[in-house]
């Protein structure tokens, strides 16, 4: 059985009894047990105020369903006597309560998501879950319970007393429970994906609820169904075209379409994994870092955290907040849906606030409302760039470290989460921290899919510094109470198809490019940290043939063993910038109009510098205009909004960071090779990376001919044949524009053993985008 606690410190009366009975249930079911168990689990059941936030113990099953505990430390003198549901105590902080009716009607608003689900109701609409309401008392005995009679009371409650906690009386107690059939294997799965959290990411269970990005459909303890990653046979996991860009993005005649397909992925059930739930469901005590490969449910657990929090703790000030404007929507639709999972009640936006990193006059940010506070006068992004304009660090960056340095940081916020680490300097981070009040809830996500420059974190250290005696104002060695792990790293992938994703890192870093790797990790260590193996090879003999592999288990994604979905990836390049115009047109038309994607479900992401890729953009929302699709070109809109109903999305790659669609297609790959751009190469190869990683099932790479889609080509085939893997040259650390560093330490998935998951310089992309207030 697994067991997950909340993690936070109580001190409140009666937690000696619940640790005893946790404690207990440890020692009764072992890791064979088929089961979960949640110490402090969040139900928010308004009741008048009457009733606890938390379930106390909440014990799932496969042979008994569901349990719910409400643990009590009275001993048989302060109950008094039991009135129908009124307990009457004696020598307590109360006169009386009434905890059978607390633990059954919150036992009744957690089974009610599981009536949302069809898997889990039988032919009479009855739940197929059985729920059964228990009150524990560990300092009394079952003979004292009985001498005063109240087991022969005519409603008498179901309890566990002190004598029958130990393993075998505890099963015995457990096996005990009303007569209910044990739950098939994909039920119980199903009942777990519900626990975990997946509802509010999957389908129309919740209000506003929609895709979700890092969670799969699978049932099975792992979270995923099936063995393969985009691959049958040959190489239909891509498919390639030349010179004529003859469409390439057909998923066969006569199948399902891709809305199909598409609606199949979304509307599945999805279940978090283990480290994901973990990491959203349980409270550090101070600070803690998250870090994955694209894909892997950042974003949406950082979300389902912040709701959670918000539910256990309405009168706390918790912040989430991140550093592209077009995320807000999303993000806050996402807090939305879980709240809604916890609570029956309203989200208190003024007590949880969803806000971008910096803010303005118009539109609140952290920055913004920290430097107010703290006495100095928050800059916009004209007077930052003034100010600033010369110095080292981004403009962010500096406006931070002025609050810091010239005014006085008001401790205002109990917790702050922080999407898109990677794109903030230390500055940034160092306010969050200020402003905290103790012990410092600062938890920050760090996504690799975002930035190729560091597949790293910094080092707190290298973050937030040191003390007056030296020591590291943040540490993230060990653990905190409850085995929450100050340091995680996510491994598994589900929005993105294997076959693209191995794509979009052997381009991304050039590792079958003529001239060699642009940048690359040097080290088995540090692509395994990726969730990659090494099949064979040895990093160490630089310029011999390596070969990694990425396992099934790191990469399930929904779609992987649906033949109908291939090819994953197409390539495509025309004999010029017009022909690759009209071929995205085609395609893009065709996702629309043959496949039935909804139209806000296609991503375009031309690459280049702002001109280049603005008017290709332009020319391609004329070109769709002539074939009945509408675009919506994202800087050309509110710069909150990135979607728009009914049209699809042209976005520069600035944009596009954090967001996802259905099809995408990555236009002017040419460009990642043209040496006269203003951005250098390295920052070229990771607009290729993020495009790709955009993508929750297909997608696409245009250009003009030119001898980088040699490259292409070798990539591709390699990632989408029949055995996928990527085979290159162990780098030169000496001849990479940027060495890669891999994870120092990190526990990844739950299943490493190392402490604080740091290491190395931190290298942030330099297209942060601020807007004019």
């Amino acid at each position: 059985m697994k067991f997950v606690a909340s993690g936070v410190a109580a001190t409140h009366a009666g937690v000696d009894a619940e640790d005893e009975v946790w404690e207990s249930l440890k020692e009764a079911y072992g890791p064979d047990a088929t089961g979960v168990a949640f110490r402090r689990y969040p139900v928010v059941d308004e009741a008048d105020g009457r009733f606890d936030r938390e379930l106390d113990v909440l014990v799932l099953s496969r042979e008994h369903g569901l349990v719910v505990l409400e643990v009590k430390g009275y001993t048989i003198d302060q109950i008094a006597r039991i009135e129908g549901e009124r307990w009457v105590l004696s020598g307590t902080s109360q006169d009386a309560a009434a905890p059978y009716t607390q633990v059954r009607e919150q036992g009744f608003r957690l089974l009610s998501h599981f009536t949302k689900e069809p898997s889990l109701m039988d032919r009479r609409a009855n739940c197929v879950v059985a729920m059964h309401p228990v009150v524990a008392l560990p300092n009394v005995t079952r003979e004292e319970w009985v001498a005063k009679g109240f087991d022969d009371l005519p409603a008498a409650p179901r309890v566990i007393t002190g004598d029958e906690l130990t393993p075998a009386a505890l099963r015995d107690r457990f096996d005990s429970l009303p007569d209910a059939d044990s739950l098939s294997t994909s039920e119980y799965g199903d009942a777990r994906a519900v626990l975990s959290g997946g509802q509010p990411i999957s389908g129309e269970r919740f209000p506003d609820a929609g895709k979700g990005e890092g969670a799969t459909t699978g049932t099975d303890d792992e979270g995923a169904t099936g063995t393969d990653g985009g691959n049958a046979t040959g190489t239909d996991g891509g498919a390639s075209t030349v010179a004529n860009c003859t469409d390439a993005t057909g998923v066969g005649d006569g199948g399902p379409s891709r809305a199909d397909l598409f609606d199949e992925l979304e509307s599945g059930l999805k279940r978090l994994d283990d480290a994901q739930e973990e990491f959203a469901m349980q409270v550090p005590d101070g600070p803690q870092q998250v870090r994955g490969i694209a894909g892997s449910g950042k974003s949406i657990v950082l979300a389902q955290k912040a709701a959670q929090l918000h539910a256990r703790h309405p009168e706390w000030n918790v912040v989430l907040t991140f550093q592209t404007r077009a995320l807000y929507e999303a993000a806050r639709e996402a807090v939305h849906r879980y709240y809604a999972y916890f609570a029956d009640d309203d989200v208190d936006w003024s007590r949880l606030q969803v806000m971008h990193a910096w803010g303005g006059k118009t539109s609140r940010g952290l920055y913004y409302d920290a430097a107010q506070a703290a006495g100095v006068a928050p800059r916009t992004f004209s007077d930052a760039k003034a100010a600033f304009g010369d110095a080292d660090g981004g403009l962010l960056a500096n406006c931070c470290e002025e609050v810091l340095e010239s005014g006085q940081p008001q401790e205002r916020y109990d917790a702050i989460l922080v999407d898109e680490a990677q794109d903030f300097e230390p500055g940034f981070l160092q306010l969050c921290h200020a402003v905290l009040k103790p012990p410092k809830r600062l938890v920050w996500a760090y996504d690799e899919a975002q930035s190729l420059q560091s597949l790293q974190a910094p080092s707190p250290t290298a973050v937030f510094g040191t003390d007056d005696d030296g020591a590291p104002v943040v540490d993230l060695k060990g653990q905190y109470e409850g085995g929450v792990r100050k340091s995680i790293v996510m491994r598994k992938a589900y929005r993105t198809p294997r076959p693209v994703l191995l794509t979009a890192h052997g381009l991304g870093m050039g590792l079958l490019r003529d001239a060699g790797a642009v940048q690359a990790l040097t080290t088995q260590r540090g692509w395994e940290s990726l969730g990659y193996e090494v099949e064979r090879g040895d990093f160490r003999r630089h310029g011999e043939p390596v070969e990694v592999v990425r396992p099934d288990a790191h990469s399930p994604h929904p779609l992987r063993d649906r033949e109908a979905a291939r090819p994953f990836l197409s390539v495509s390049r025309a004999h010029s910038r017009a022909g690759e115009v009209e071929h995205v047109a085609d395609a893009v038309a065709a996702d629309v109009h043959e496949e039935g994607l909804a139209p806000e479900e296609v991503l375009v992401v031309p690459l280049g510098d702002v001109g280049d890729s603005r008017d290709f953009g332009d020319r391609v929302a004329d070109a769709l205009a002539k074939r009945g699709v509408d675009a919506n070109r994202v800087w050309k809109g509110n710069v909150d909004d990135f979607r728009e109903d009914g049209a699809v999305t042209v976005s520069r790659i600035n944009r596009a960071k954090g967001n996802e669609a259905a099809s995408v297609h990555v236009a002017g790959v040419d460009r990642v090779a043209d040496d006269d751009r203003r951005a250098d190469l390295v920052t070229r190869r990771n607009e290729l990376f993020v495009g790709l990683t955009r993508t929750q099932a297909w997608a696409s790479l245009s250009g003009v001919d030119h001898g980088v889609f040699d490259e292409v080509e070798r990539v591709r085939e390699q990632a989408t044949g029949p055995f996928p893997a990527l085979e290159f040259p162990a780098p030169t650390p000496d001849d990479l524009d940027r060495r890669l560093g891999g994870e120092e330490g990190a526990e990844t998935d739950g299943d490493g053993d190392g402490e604080d998951g740091t290491g190395g310089e931190n290298a942030t992309l330099d297209d942060f985008e601020w807007v004019e207030q």
